[in-house]
């Protein structure tokens, strides 16, 4: 199998880690989802695939395990209570599949794995396996127990899912005639590092991070969106979220009865979904442009001792000729505040006071949704 792995010089990820503070992120983690990613045909004839692109920007080698949830609103739990059905880098620790260049990516190296979910989980388990989610973990090389526990390492990751087509090009031999070739259209998403989630318990009142927006939905001859959501919780919580339109006035849409329109989502522990065509399937609306979703908890339950009931989503709008994606990222509704994030973490570790905005712990380890399964 073909593998690609770059070492960028650390000049060039500096350039990336402290570049101008109008383009700069944080979307460095230990823990990292990918929302969707795919193997799989879709509407209007397309066929999406999904490369995946990790890069270490931590300042020793760093090996990542990857595990794959599928598509559905079941209890998908099972897919992290073990290594069998992930990949890493090495299968003396348990990864059933392996991929040599995930362990030791060195400082300042990257790895691109061509249609992930294509090589892996697809080619063992069929079409239950075309599309879903990533869950991502990174540590310091060498440092991996059988037990989970490691020592946390930074990587960032983004993905590319994208549509195989053909076009027509000029003949370069002959200027008079055009020739048919291989193209992609595609989008990127990155992966949404843990301390990035939509958060149950974080509403006061300076902010409200229960929910998240995906702004600038349409439906019409032109574009298709879609949704999707991942339950990022701990592996013993289902929540309920509800999802609500609003137009462009910024007025909540209503039904003919002067009812809002809303879609409940009830989902259990790492279920993901994917609403197709989600303004007129969910909301009846077409010929429709300018719509904002509000995605909100409404409720969760659990059997855990310790929840984190979080989540995150992502929308895709898509031309309905070309099939090419532009991603719309999620984002809540408050600003991001400096004085908040950057302050020192609290001497109080009780579950009442732990805050989650102890940058970049946030309420330390335990308030990240899920570990490293056993071996």
């Amino acid at each position: 199998m073909n593998r690609w792995k770059v070492a960028f010089a650390l000049a060039a990820v500096g350039c990336v880690l402290f570049g101008g503070a109008l383009s700069a992120q944080f979307m460095a983690a230990d823990l990292i989802y990918v929302p969707a990613v795919a193997h799989t045909e879709g509407a209007n004839g397309s066929v999406w695939k999904t490369d995946l692109t990790i890069t270490n920007v931590d300042s020793t080698p760093v090996s990542v395990g990857i595990f794959f949830v599928p598509t559905g609103r079941s209890d998908h739990s099972s897919f992290l209570a073990g290594r069998d059905m992930a990949l890493g880098g090495s299968e003396d620790q348990g990864f059933g599949f392996v991929d040599d260049s995930l362990a030791g990516i060195p400082p300042g190296g990257t790895v691109t794995i061509p249609d992930i979910v294509g090589q892996y989980w697809f080619t063992k388990f069929g079409a239950s396996a075309a599309n879903g989610a990533l869950v991502i973990f990174a540590w310091e090389t060498g440092t991996l127990d059988d037990d989970g526990n490691r020592t946390y390492r930074n990587v960032v990751v983004t993905s590319r899912t994208y549509n195989t087509a053909k076009i027509k090009i000029q003949d370069p031999n002959d200027n008079t005639k055009f020739i048919e070739t291989d193209a992609t259209f595609g989008q990127t998403m990155p992966g949404v590092p843990w301390y990035n989630l939509a958060d149950a318990s974080v509403k006061n009142d300076q902010r409200d991070l229960t929910y998240e927006v995906l702004a600038g939905g349409q439906d019409n001859d032109t574009y298709r969106f879609n949704v999707g959501v991942f339950n990022t919780s701990d592996l013993q919580t289902s929540i309920a979220l509800v999802i609500q339109p609003f137009d462009a006035t910024g007025t909540q849409l209503t039904d003919d009865n002067g009812a809002p329109k809303s879609e409940l989502l009830l989902l259990p522990p790492l279920a993901h979904v994917q609403l197709y065509r989600v303004l007129n399937s969910s909301f009846g609306l077409s010929d429709v442009s300018n719509i904002l979703l509000r995605i909100k908890f409404l409720n969760w339950t659990t059997l855990g001792t310790q929840p984190v009931p979080t989540f995150t989503c992502y929308g895709s709008l898509i031309d309905n000729r070309s099939n090419d994606a532009t991603t719309i990222l999620p984002s809540f509704g408050y600003s991001y505040d400096l004085d908040k994030v950057w302050a020192p973490p609290s001497t109080d570790t009780s579950a009442q006071s732990v805050s989650r905005w102890g940058f970049p712990e946030r309420g330390g380890p335990a308030r990240r949704p899920v570990r490293m399964p056993r071996r």
